[in-house]
Order: structure tokens, then C-alpha cells, then sequence
């Protein structure tokens, strides 16, 4: 139902989602507050109806209560890579979205395309073992028979079908929670305090521009972090034509713009955008002409055809965590390092 409503809007996410709203925003989000109170009631009933489940292994829900775009899969695969170095075997277990294979199903690069387990899925399976399943406590059972120390949710803050060790709520510090209305009036998914409450860390990604450390202080543990665009050096003193199709794809231009390249343009496509042949010779001739680089990001890499993917440059992101040393603490108490 959700992506029914967001194909409304050529870029993605409304703007009337943001924090500041005009007159006629404030009119459209009046019109969808009867949808918003039915969509309140049918997530209190799923919450209460769904029946938890024990598996025999520590598992980490890393999730969020905005829709998209907060840094999730990132953070997982950050996460992944902290308990390798403590030599634990984590497997991430996620619903593959927009994927068509039901599941739960390992995922294999060899073999799967974004069309079958969601361009995230993809990502993770680059780092370690991950299982795509709409039902996630099949996948999650799946990961724990196949020698799994440790399962982790991407995006599982909404699943009340497992028990969850520890719960892990991400948000972007440029965006916050926008104008803090629940679906479809605005972007969240649960209620703040609802997902205060039920979580046991909340990760801030880069500048926190909302004060919503200010809000929620005392409240949960709080550790800050940066997303920055990594390899970039090749396209220095480049003139660049960017585009992407990800939650915030302003982000991405962001990010680019901070380390001061020449971007002389940049077209942003909704997220999970499924881009096709045409599209993409347009964007390679338009940067060739121009005698630019066309560059994207490693998750719209998954979506596009391989032959042309040899014409764009693809930039990853790096995590920094300035408290990393109290994450790993945390992980402690809960036995999970």
C-alpha cells in the first residue's frame, strides 16, 4: 500500500513529510489524518496479535521509525563487520524488499538479481551470509540451523514475531522525523515515544540538526555517527554528473558536495527506482557530452544493467561511530560479544 501511495510523487517521498509545511501542505496532511488513524489502529492490532518467538541465538533488530532513508543497511553492514573482528559469524535476515522471492531463501550473487531479493539484500550478501524472507522468524530460524552466532534484523524494528536481544532505531540528524505524523500523513511508522520506548539504542546519523538528542535525553542511549562517501579521489578536479535512486537521494548530493566536487549536475530518482536501458544511455550520454564522470551509489549499482554499469563510477559509504568503544560495551552486557 505504501509504494502504491509514493509512485504519487515523482521524487520519491511528499514534501509535505518534511518538518516545515506550507498552507496547502498543511491541508493535504488534514485530508489523510482519517488514513493515519486507521493505519495507527491496524499497527496496534498487528502488534497485538502477533504471537514472539525464541530462537537459540542473540538477535539484534537494527530498524527505524521513519520510512527509508535513515542508514540502516549501512549500519548493518558496519555492524557485520564490528563482530567479525570478535570473530563472531553474524547472518542478516532481510524481507528483500520489493524482491520477488518469498523465502526464506539464502541469497546467492551468483545467482539472484535485485529483482529477486531487493537491491539491499545484495549489498549484505557481499559481507556475510543473508537470508531474504517476507516471514523473518523463518528466516531467522533458517539462519540459526545454518551456524549463525548472531542474527541480524535489517529493518526489524517493526517485527514483533521474534525476540529481540537488543533493538537498535536509526535516524538521520538532517531530517529527524520530519513533521512527526504517522503514515501517510508524514513518514513515521510508529510513534516516536512508541519507538523510544521499545528500543535499547538509538544511533544518530551525522549532524543532528533537530535537536533530537535535546528532546530524548536520559531517555535511551544515544551514539552518534558520520556517513561519508569513500574512494572519491579519482574524481577530483572532474566535473561530475551524479544521480540516485535511494530514501533521500538529496543526501547522496549532499554528500558529494561536501567534498567540494564539481558537480554540474545532479537527478535524483525515487528510491529502489528500477532504472532501464534508455534512462541510463541518456544519463551516459548527457555525462559524455559534457566530458564528465557519472557516478551513483553501490545500492542503485544493483539495478542497473551490467554492461552499462562499466560507464559509471560507484562510490561507497564509510561509517564512522565516535563511541564505538561503548557499542562494543553495550554488545557486552548483552552477551552477544
Amino acid at each position: 500500500m505504501l509504494q502504491k501511495f509514493l509512485k504519487l510523487f515523482k521524487l520519491g517521498y511528499p514534501g509535505f513529510w518534511q518538518k516545515k509545511n506550507n498552507l496547502i501542505e498543511k491541508i493535504i496532511i488534514l485530508l489523510l489524518l482519517p488514513f493515519t488513524f486507521i493505519y495507527y489502529l491496524a499497527s496496534k492490532f498487528d502488534k497485538k496479535l502477533t504471537k514472539k518467538n525464541k530462537v537459540g541465538i542473540p538477535v539484534i533488530s537494527v530498524g527505524n521509525i521513519n520510512t527509508g532513508g535513515s542508514g540502516k543497511t549501512p549500519f548493518v553492514i558496519y555492524l557485520v563487520n564490528l563482530l567479525k573482528k570478535e570473530k563472531i559469524n553474524s547472518h542478516v535476515v532481510s524481507r528483500g524488499y520489493l524482491g520477488n522471492l518469498h523465502g526464506p531463501v539464502k541469497v546467492d550473487l551468483k545467482k539472484h538479481s535485485y529483482k529477486d531479493v531487493g537491491d539491499e539484500a545484495l549489498l549484505l550478501a557481499k559481507e556475510t551470509t543473508t537470508w531474504v524472507s517476507k516471514n523473518k522468524f523463518e528466516g531467522t530460524l533458517m539462519a540459526t540451523l545454518n551456524g549463525a552466532d548472531v542474527v541480524i534484523l535489517d529493518d526489524g524494528l517493526q517485527n514483533y514475531s521474534i525476540h529481540q536481544n537488543l533493538k537498535i532505531m536509526i535516524v538521520d540528524g538532517g531530517f529527524g522525523f520530519g513533521n512527526q505524523f504517522l503514515l501517510p500523513s508524514g513518514p513515521l511508522r510508529e510513534t516516536i515515544s512508541s519507538g523510544i520506548k521499545k528500543s535499547d539504542m538509538l544511533i544518530i546519523f551525522n549532524k543532528d540538526e533537530n535537536d533530537i538528542e535535546k528532546k530524548i535525553k536520559n531517555k535511551i542511549t544515544i551514539i552518534h555517527a558520520n556517513s561519508k562517501i569513500k574512494n572519491f579521489s579519482q574524481l577530483k578536479n572532474k566535473k561530475i554528473v551524479g544521480f540516485s535512486g535511494i530514501g533521500r537521494s538529496e543526501k547522496f548530493h549532499s554528500s558529494l558536495k561536501d567534498q567540494k566536487l564539481n558537480i554540474i549536475n545532479f537527478f535524483p530518482y525515487p528510491d529502489h527506482y528500477s532504472y532501464n536501458k534508455k534512462e541510463m544511455n541518456n544519463l551516459i550520454n548527457y555525462a559524455k557530452k559534457n566530458n564528465a564522470v557519472l557516478v551513483s551509489t553501490l545500492k542503485d549499482k544493483q539495478r542497473i544493467n551490467i554492461d552499462q554499469r562499466k560507464k559509471i563510477s560507484f562510490l561507497d559509504l564509510k561509517i564512522e561511530v565516535k563511541e564505538e568503544k561503548n557499542l562494543i560495551n553495550f554488545l557486552k552486557k548483552r552477551k552477544i560479544v
